[in-house]
């Protein structure tokens, strides 16, 4: 039993969960499926959407922010914490990452600790792919200021300091987020959305990839009800990976998809050649460097950074079926259906007038 007497067991009374990130991607979407619990979103720099109650805070500071009494009271208030915040942005640095990605995650967890209180913390499931993405150049000394290395190693520092903080964690690890499985929203695009838009809108010179490689996603929504679902099984300690695996749609299939829904909406967009990365390095970037303007050079480097986390040559880990009621949102169908809903978003919501012009 928990120091603070709470009972881990499965139950669907309301609790009063703690929630970070609220206002991020993920967090707006996980608050309104916390709807039956009594939420405490703790926020820093953004107000998250509608919630229970809004406390000013900030992960990265001791005692989250707060004063002692203040910090004493939320212990004893909270049942449950869902730790959502961090810093996804590759650009962002190493010091910004370590910041809000360990330390951040390190104090929350000994909050959660000190409250006796269950942990679901959200990492990614490429931690499973560091040494790969390591290998495929993203944390060079030129492009070091936009490295996907950097972040992964970032988050699976933050999973270390988490499991020293101790206490109870389910660990839940979602593969790339994309929008809502059925509309397709999202609150700011990630960056599968922001290949879909140069695809679309014809600024792609190639693709780097091969074509059978895995690009993997999960919708937004399909996180937040598996985080929910754990929440309200007892969140018990283990860790989920929430991924297409298998039955993730490859780079030809993601591609095609795109060129179909834009060809419904009377958009043209033109073939697109597929080169592995290592050809890129080997023979594009020697003979053209020399000779193309900065910008060109800093956009061939961002989609070679981020070819090396969109695309993988082995299906990443997959437990999304082991998460309670999330079988049939594992199912290889179900990831095609979601993309185009998130593909049809963009071409409604983003490109617009200019996408067809």
């Amino acid at each position: 039993m928990p120091a603070n007497g709470k009972n881990p067991a499965k139950t669907t009374h309301p609790k009063t969960v703690l929630v970070t990130g609220g206002s991020g991607v993920l967090g707006s979407a996980l608050l309104p499926y916390l709807r039956h619990h009594r939420v405490i979103a703790l926020t820093h720099h953004r107000r998250p959407a509608p919630c229970g109650e809004v406390l000013a805070g900030d992960v990265t500071r001791p005692r989250l922010g707060l004063d002692v009494a203040c910090y004493r009271r939320l212990c004893a208030r909270t049942d449950a914490v869902v730790h959502a915040a961090g810093m996804v942005a590759f650009g962002s640095g190493r010091a910004s990452m370590h910041a809000l990605n360990v330390e951040g995650a390190g104090r929350v967890a000994r909050f959660a600790a000190d409250a006796g209180a269950p942990m679901i913390h959200v990492s990614t499931a490429y931690v499973a792919r560091y040494r790969e993405i390591l290998a495929a150049g993203g944390n060079r000394a030129e492009r070091a200021g936009n490295s996907p290395a950097d972040y992964v190693a970032s988050k699976m520092a933050g999973e270390e300091a988490v499991a020293a903080a101790g206490g109870r964690v389910t660990v839940v690890r979602p593969s790339i987020i994309i929008g809502d499985s059925v509309t397709g929203a999202i609150s700011e695009p990630q960056g599968l959305h922001t290949f879909a838009q140069q695809v679309l809108r014809n600024r792609l010179p190639f693709v780097p990839s091969d074509p059978a490689s895995y690009v993997d996603f999960v919708p937004q929504d399909v996180v937040a009800r598996a985080i929910v679902s754990l929440l309200d099984e007892g969140a018990r300690s283990g860790e989920y990976w929430l991924s297409g695996g298998a039955d993730a749609l490859t780079c030809d299939r993601l591609v095609q998809v795109i060129v179909e829904e834009a060809a419904d909406a009377g958009i043209a967009v033109r073939p697109l050649r597929v080169l592995a990365p290592d050809v890129v390095e080997r023979l594009v970037r020697p003979a053209f460097f020399d000779v193309v303007p900065a910008w060109a050079q800093t956009r061939l480097d961002r989609l070679l950074d981020m070819s090396s986390v969109l695309f993988n040559e082995e299906p990443l880990p997959n437990s999304l079926a082991d998460a309670p009621g999330h079988r049939a949102a594992a199912a290889a169908r179900a990831n095609e259906d979601a993309w185009r809903a998130s593909v049809r978003h963009l071409i409604t919501n983003r490109l617009g007038a200019r996408a067809s012009a």
